[in-house]
């Protein structure tokens, strides 16, 4: 059931507003009777709990005066994590000039962590919908103007029951009597079950043609386009492949419902969309199952596409066990299609506008005479609007907010920490933490870093060469994924804590006490004392230069990095042998004293990579490794002080000769040809801007290998980062 939640005395316009959802709703199910006023918000908080809990849909709506206190209140109500939305701080920015009146842009751009967010026409007053309880709750604006794309967007992408395909495949042997071949065999085998590339083929020549591009949230369907990047021309030019994790998604209690998967295909869709800044975003959903009244099971996923001002997801079905191998292709092709049908549009609409342009108006429209039914329509139109002219005066209003600082040093994913204090069960930390866990992030923020803004260069040369050389511009150094060796320092500079530290790099977890250390660790075969591994192997990630605090958060991870390993060790897992000073002694006995370590998702030993310095904010799991995402470790932490670390930038030149003889040890790819042509970044996740950043893939003389293979392996750590900005230079230049 849908409700609407207000408050009783509202000011005109705000009243008016209730109105228009009223109405734009009713045929969504919103009647009079579920329509809610009262007194005040603890009431309606109260009232909001127990319908959510009854499973309903909720429409909480308040006054612009009292939208962010509101909105804050909301999320800490509910306990549900407060998220800076990038998407609606770039609909701001995009839309406010100095007649805008002022706001606090961290607190507009605030809404629960995955979170379905509705923007308004300026970003201001940007509502949201998300799963709370059993229920879902959404929070609007009582805005008159505002409050209608909040409204629009709304019933899209969540009112909207997704349009539904079933999946019609060819007969299968047993159904047409006909044999299968055993001489076909293994070829046969081979062979694709459903050719959708012809489909993925239009759509990059329709996107091309428009000079459009479209952003693919990955899973397994997208990595079936992403596979095509050698069989398609262009498709690395208009397609990108954007990893978007749901931080929270292994997080939650097990009473709350997650928001619905055709929802959350629409929100990969947007998200992959606006990270990106593409034209448009796409997302096909995992393989679900449902089970049908006569006990069958039926198979679908959802595929969606996200223009900037609208979104829709279709359902695509099938009750035959047989067909699934071919549901996710098909998937793909009607993605696809969908998307060029919708630049179909956009071209044939720019030709009718530009044919209208060319020819001019040669007739005047015909006069059309008045019926008498019109003429009795104008007269209603006429009465309602003497009569009420009251509502247009109340339509005029202004709405005055007061003037907050904002940080500037605000980023995507995080709120700044605030000074003071937090609850922590640890030494050197006011209050007390009930079971011994903590999940803080509060402390001095430091100044803001002054970072250089890098662009890339083509790698192309003016005309054909035949030799040159490549030259690396990297930043940061280390794979980048967890915690900043450097940035934790500079955070203990600046007053954190190593609670507060951790809580930074491995976002989402929790520190844990009371574990029993064991009494030894093995490390490349030998065994050795806890206590002694720990402190040399901090000495040799650190070292008595650094701070207490960075010591003991890196003498944390030291420790959980080796649980997670059940205590077993190899050499490529940290730096060892030092002897230890007695600074990283202290650290280790106080880490040891109380038994600590990360966890997630209760007491689930977290996997703690941590690297010297990052590119001014850590890249994902998944960017370096693949695999299966890490929720922690999902990229995007700022890692404050790296822009200051004196080797943030470096460079690294090879010649292309050199190089070829590299590519074909390493890879055994024979280069040939112009040497501008033989390096391609094909994704990266734009650490530094939007031309640099971590690179997931890249492909070398058609061979495609992740950034962080190529660093390690191919170019054998030579250039520090898998960060990095290409540029080639043929001889003589």
């Amino acid at each position: 059931m849908l409700k609407l939640f207000t408050l009783e005395n509202l000011p005109a316009s705000s009243s008016d507003a209730v109105y228009k959802i009223c109405l734009s709703l009713e045929s969504y199910g919103l009647s009079d009777d579920c329509v809610c006023t009262f007194e005040n918000y603890d009431e309606l908080f109260d009232a909001a709990v127990a319908s959510l809990q009854d499973g309903e849909r909720v429409i909480i709506a308040t006054d612009p005066a009292d939208y962010i206190s509101v909105k804050r209140e909301l999320i800490g109500k509910f306990l549900l994590d407060e998220y800076s939305c990038p998407n609606i701080a770039e609909k701001i920015s995009q839309n406010a000039d100095d007649g805008t009146a002022s706001f606090d842009m961290a607190a507009e751009c605030i809404i629960p962590r995955g979170a379905l967010f509705h923007l308004t026409s300026d970003g201001l007053l940007s509502g949201f919908t998300c799963a709370v309880l059993n229920g879902t709750l959404t929070y609007m604006p009582l805005d008159f103007v505002r409050v209608d794309a909040v409204i629009d967007d709304f019933i899209s992408t969540v009112l909207e029951e997704p349009e539904e395909e079933n999946l019609q495949s060819e007969p299968s042997s047993e159904e047409t009597g006909d044999a299968n071949p055993e001489s076909e065999g293994e070829e046969n085998a081979e062979e694709p079950a459903f050719d959708f590339s012809p489909s993925v083929s239009r759509m990059v020549s329709a996107l091309l043609q428009l000079g459009k591009t479209a952003a693919f949230a990955t899973g397994d369907a997208a990595m079936q386009v992403y596979n095509l990047y050698n069989r398609i021309d262009g498709l690395s030019d208009v397609i990108n492949f954007v990893e978007i994790v749901d931080e929270d998604a292994e997080n939650t209690d097990e009473d709350e419902l997650s928001e619905s998967d055709s929802v959350k295909t629409i929100r990969h869709a947007r998200e992959a969309m606006f990270n990106t800044e593409s034209s448009f975003g796409a997302a096909i959903s995992d393989v679900l199952t449902s089970e049908n009244e006569d006990g069958t099971t039926n198979y679908y996923a959802y595929i969606a596409v996200a223009e900037k001002k609208r979104a829709k997801a279709k359902k695509i079905n099938t009750s035959n066990p047989n067909d699934l191998e071919l549901l996710l292709p098909h998937c793909i092709a009607i993605l696809c299609d969908t998307l060029t049908e919708k630049l179909d549009e956009i071209r044939k609409k720019e030709e009718e506008t530009e044919a209208a342009k060319a020819t001019p108006a040669e007739k005047k429209p015909e006069e059309k005479k008045i019926s008498k039914g019109m003429l009795i329509f104008i007269a209603a139109v006429l009465l309602v609007a003497a009569i009420t002219p009251i509502i247009i005066v109340r339509m005029i209003w202004k709405n005055e907010e007061t003037t907050t600082t904002q940080n500037p040093f605000l980023t995507s994913q995080q709120s700044a920490p605030s000074d003071g204090n937090t609850s922590s069960a640890f030494p050197g930390i006011d209050s007390s933490a009930a079971n011994g866990t903590t999940n803080v992030n509060a402390g001095t923020t430091p100044a803001e870093p002054t970072a250089t803004e890098y662009s890339a260069q083509s790698t192309a040369a003016a005309a054909p060469s035949t030799s040159g050389k490549f030259t690396f511009y990297v930043f940061g150094y280390g794979h980048g994924v967890g915690m900043s060796q450097n940035g934790a320092n500079y955070l203990a500079a600046h007053g954190w804590n190593y609670a507060q530290i951790l809580a930074n790099y491995y976002y989402g977890t929790v520190l844990v006490s009371g574990d029993t250390y064991p009494e030894t660790i093995k490390y490349n075969g030998s065994a050795y004392k806890t206590r002694d591994y720990l402190a040399s192997a901090l000495e040799s990630e650190m070292g008595s230069s650094f701070q207490k605090e960075a010591l003991k958060a890196q003498a944390v991870a030291l420790y959980t990095f080796a649980k997670y390993y059940d205590y077993t060790l190899g050499t490529d897992s940290n730096a060892f042998g030092k002897t230890p000073s007695q600074a990283c002694y202290d650290a280790v006995d106080e880490v040891m004293k109380y038994g600590l370590y990360i966890a997630y998702s209760g007491t689930e030993t977290a996997l703690t990579p941590f690297h010297a310095i990052s590119a001014g904010i850590t890249t994902s799991f998944y960017n370096v490794w693949g695999g299966t995402a890490v929720p922690y470790l999902g990229g995007g932490r700022p890692s404050y002080g790296d822009y200051e670390a004196k080797d943030f930038k470096t460079t690294y030149s090879i010649s292309s000769a050199d190089f070829k003889t590299l590519a074909k040890s390493k890879l055994g790819v024979d280069l040939s040809g112009d040497p501008s042509t033989w390096i391609t970044i094909i994704s990266h996740d734009r650490a530094i801007n939007e031309n640099v950043g971590y690179v997931s893939s890249m492909n070398i003389g058609g061979k495609v290998i992740s950034g962080n293979d190529f660093r390690t392996k191919v170019m054998e750590g030579k250039i520090r980062s898998h960060c990095f900005m290409l540029v080639y230079t043929p001889d003589g230049q």
